[in-house]
Order: C-alpha cells, then sequence, then structure tokens
C-alpha cells in the first residue's frame, strides 16, 4: 500500500518536502490556510503593483537547483534566476556612502574611495568567510543530528577553532577593520537570521563569501515566483495541494499522529504527518502534547515592520538592494534584542526589485519594500503607537538622498507590523525568522525533524535544523525527506520506477 503524508503549510519547506516524497512513491498531500503557496515568501498585490512580502534576496542557488535535480527537472524550466549586482548601497548616519559589488577589485576600490587603506586586510577576511562557508556547509549545515553526541567529535571541534566559532561576528571583523563603516557593511547581513551581529558566532562571517563571492540572486517576478515553481512541480508530480484550506489540529492516537482535522471539520488520515508550520506556534496551536522543555526556554529572532509603497515615479536613487544605517550601530541592536524597544534613530532595508524588474510596477512607476528590524511581540511592545514614527523616519531618511518628493508620490501603501506576522502568518511572537540561532540553538542544539514523543510526527522550516533563511529551509527538507525515507522506506517502489522512467 502507498504511504500517506500530510503536510501542514505550503511554504518552501513544506513545498521541497512535497516534492521530494512524491519522488519517493509517498502519495502527498499538503493543506495551506493562505490561496496561493509560499507563508512568508508569499506576494501583495494591489494597484498594478506586485510586492514581495517577506524574502528578496536569495542565496545559495545551487541548493535551489539540487532541489529540483533530486526530483528530475531542471530549474530552468521552472524559473529564472539572474545575478543581482552591484549587491548593495550602504548609507552610514554620516551620510557617505559605499556600493558592495561582487567583483573583487571593483569593491577594493570603492571601499579605498571612501575608507582609504581599509582594504588590506579585505582578501584575508574573505578567505576566513569562504573557510567558514565550507565547515559550515560540511559540519552544521548540510547534515542531521540526532543528539550531542553527533557534535562532540575532535575533527567537530577542530574545525570549529578555524571559523573563530566562540567569538562575536562583529568582534572578528573589527579585527581585520578599524573604520566601523565597513565593519558594520560586512556584518549586518545577520539580521537576515534574526541576529545581532554583536551576539551571532563568527562563524556567520560566512554571508560575505556568500553574497560577494557565490553572489546575490534573483527569480524573475520576485521571490514569490520560487514557490510558484515548486507548487508547479509538485502538481506535476502528483501533490494534491489544498489552499484556502486551514488546519485546527494534528489528531493523534497514543504515541502516533494519525492525521489533520481541518478547520470545516473534516477529518484527514495518515501514515505520515508533518508541520511546515512555525515550530512553536504548532505545538502551541496544533498539538495536544505540550512542546519539548527545551524548546520552551529557546529564544526568538526579532521582528520587523514592513512597509510597501507604489510610486508614480522612477526612483534611480536607489539600487535593487538597499541599507540605511541611522544611530549607533550597537545601541540600535541592543534596543532591538536586549531592551525590546524600536531604536530611536532606526536602521533599515530598501529594496527596489522594479529597478531589475519593471513587471513589478506599472511604467515608470516602482514597487518599493521597506524592511525595519524590531523587537519580536514578546517584550510587549505597542506596535499600533509606532508605525507612523516609523514612517515618517524612513520617509525623512530616503528624503535625504534625492527622495524629497517620495510621499506625494505613493498611490499603493501596505504596512505589517510584528502583530501581523503573529496572527496572519502563525509565527510565535512575530518572529520572522523563527528560533534564533545563537551558539546553544544550532547543529545538535536546535530542534530536530521529528517529535521525540510521536514517531511518525515530523517538522521542517527555519525553526528545525538546520536553521533559517530561504536555503537553509530547503536543505531543512532535503534533511527531513531522508529522515521520512530512512525510518518508512521509499513508499511505492512501481510509482518510484514510472517517475524515473519519466525523467
Amino acid at each position: 500500500m502507498t504511504k500517506t503524508v500530510t503536510i501542514v503549510g505550503a511554504a518552501i519547506g513544506g513545498l521541497s518536502l512535497a516534492v521530494r516524497l512524491a519522488r519517493q512513491g509517498f502519495s502527498v498531500s499538503l493543506f495551506e490556510k493562505h490561496q496561493e503557496p509560499g507563508g512568508r515568501c508569499g506576494r501583495l498585490q494591489a494597484g498594478g503593483y506586485t510586492f514581495d512580502i517577506g524574502p528578496t534576496i536569495l542565496l545559495m542557488p545551487d541548493v535551489v537547483k539540487e532541489t529540483f535535480t533530486a526530483v528530475g527537472a531542471k530549474v530552468a524550466d521552472y524559473l529564472t534566476l539572474e545575478r543581482i549586482t552591484p549587491n548593495y548601497r550602504i548609507r552610514f548616519s554620516d551620510d557617505s556612502a559605499l556600493t558592495l559589488d561582487p567583483d573583487r577589485e571593483a569593491l577594493k576600490r570603492n571601499i579605498e574611495a571612501v575608507m582609504p587603506g581599509q582594504t588590506r586586510h579585505l582578501d584575508a577576511f574573505l578567505e576566513l568567510s569562504r573557510t567558514q562557508h565550507d565547515i559550515a556547509m560540511r559540519e552544521f549545515v548540510g547534515r542531521s543530528f540526532s543528539g550531542v553526541a553527533d557534535f562532540l567529535r575532535l575533527d567537530v571541534f577542530r574545525a570549529l577553532s578555524k571559523t573563530r566559532a566562540l567569538r562575536s561576528l562583529h568582534s572578528v571583523a573589527a579585527q581585520h577593520f578599524t573604520d566601523p563603516r565597513l565593519v558594520q557593511a560586512l556584518t549586518f547581513q545577520t539580521m537576515y537570521l534574526g541576529l545581532s551581529p554583536f551576539s551571532a558566532p563568527a562563524i556567520y562571517g560566512l554571508l560575505a563569501h556568500t553574497e560577494l563571492d557565490i553572489g546575490i540572486y534573483y527569480p524573475r517576478g520576485g521571490m514569490h515566483a520560487l514557490p510558484r515553481a515548486l507548487d508547479r512541480l509538485a502538481s506535476e508530480l502528483g501533490v494534491r495541494r489544498h489552499y484556502g484550506v486551514a488546519v485546527k489540529k494534528v489528531v493523534r492516537d497514543g504515541t502516533r499522529a494519525t492525521g489533520l482535522l481541518l478547520d470545516d471539520g473534516t477529518h484527514v488520515r495518515a501514515d505520515i504527518v508533518v508541520c511546515n508550520a512555525d515550530l512553536s506556534w504548532a505545538y502551541d496551536h496544533l498539538l495536544d502534547v505540550p512542546a519539548p522543555r527545551r524548546l520552551q526556554r529557546m529564544h526568538h529572532t526579532s521582528s520587523a515592520v514592513m512597509f510597501y509603497f507604489g510610486v508614480d515615479r522612477r526612483c534611480p536613487e536607489l539600487q535593487h538592494h538597499n541599507v540605511f544605517f541611522d544611530g549607533d550601530y550597537k545601541s540600535g541592536f541592543a534596543d532591538i534584542f536586549k531592551h525590546g524597544r524600536v531604536p530611536g534613530a532606526p536602521s533599515f532595508y530598501v529594496a527596489a526589485p522594479s529597478r531589475s524588474d519593471a513587471a513589478l510596477a506599472p511604467a515608470g512607476h516602482e514597487a518599493i519594500y521597506v524592511l525595519v528590524p524590531v523587537p519580536n511581540t514578546s517584550f510587549g511592545t505597542d506596535f499600533s503607537k509606532e508605525v507612523a514614527p516609523l514612517r515618517a523616519k524612513v520617509l525623512q531618511r530616503l528624503a535625504r538622498y534625492g527622495l524629497a518628493d517620495l510621499e506625494r508620490h505613493i498611490q499603493v501603501e501596505r504596512v505589517i507590523t510584528p502583530n501581523d506576522w503573529q496572527q496572519g502568518f502563525n509565527l510565535a511572537h512575530g518572529s520572522i525568522f523563527g528560533l534564533s540561532q545563537g551558539v546553544t540553538q544550532i547543529g545538535p542544539f536546535r530542534p530536530q525533524h521529528r517529535d521525540p514523543r510521536l514517531d511518525n510526527l515530523y517538522f521542517v522550516g527555519a525553526s528545525t535544523q538546520p536553521g533559517t533563511g530561504i536555503p537553509t529551509v530547503m536543505i531543512s527538507a532535503r534533511l527531513a525527506a531522508e529522515r521520512i525515507v530512512a525510518e518508512h522506506g521509499a513508499s511505492d517502489p512501481q510509482r518510484l520506477f514510472a517517475l524515473e522512467d519519466a525523467a
């Protein structure tokens, strides 16, 4: 008999796992409360403008390609990936600017023009970054851990010593560069993980190599094109996708999950149940067993206030990716992660993807996305009182760079707050990156893919091993699929052989 799998959630992790299991012969059904796939990687459309809701940067394109290749498909048949250059334009609080270019010589010229003498140790820093990337992929990101014993090996500790893992990323970068602006430019990327560079393990210096050497990519049509591509692939592999269908509960009988109870009262039976919902939220709302004690003590990442502006003018002042630093760099992170308050002089990220993809906005217009890092909801901040001041500060800062009339050109405007992330996307504490990835919450210390008490309940996504971020979540799907197959076997050999013949 073909084994059945039900998956809760059609975000990147759920879709990536669905296609892998379907390829292995399982009968897969996927349930998603929204009307489209993607979850946080969804889209917002209004007035002729298209905005990515969450992620706007795609790293490690080989991970995306491997997901398609693993099921006998070619990514180019489903998705057009384009490398974005330059990577960013960064504006500092003193109004100086730096363009991060993936061309090493161009990058050095850009740095020397603004920060003379600061490139002396750039090659060494990026070589360390490459080492950190290679070790992280081999020892942490690309493998599952069944317990701490998997980690307690001499070769792992030797590898970790090469990455300076027990030091903070900021402190390691500051050893290479004396200009604090360059340290900022090469460490702020930990915000992709919801971490402060002052507390993030130095191993996350790998992001510099990932961005500057491997590159920043963009799926034509926006980041939402990736879950749409996976959804199409899932359909072709026979996955039954149910959109606009919310799950009320994971049903269990003793130590086994037996299926799902949908909001409309329908019972869906399954041999294997997978949650692509946020891990902490799933334990609180879908399961009638308490979260493991260690999970209850784990820290969550930051959140964000998002502004989406559809403007009826072009904005040549912006690159595809832009970063605006303001105030004191260190105290801004302390406000978010330690004090639980919105920084008085917030730094923020701006994406103007219509600079690269004109189809996202009407002719001569721009679709502008603004992400302002803020605390998650666990601190009790009243974000209804924070939106208007944040909006004013963002527009004032943009006005300093030639966008003084931006506000009067706004035709479409939408806002998402941490409360919206929590309520609309079922994210515990509105933490947009899930569980934090500090040194005690990575590798073997991060939740595994299977529940410790229910032997056929699995998890996939940002809060499981190996961690957050689109490529990392796609690796999570590979690791979860490998574990399911190892513990349950390929489901239907005849179906598997038929798929192989078709490929």
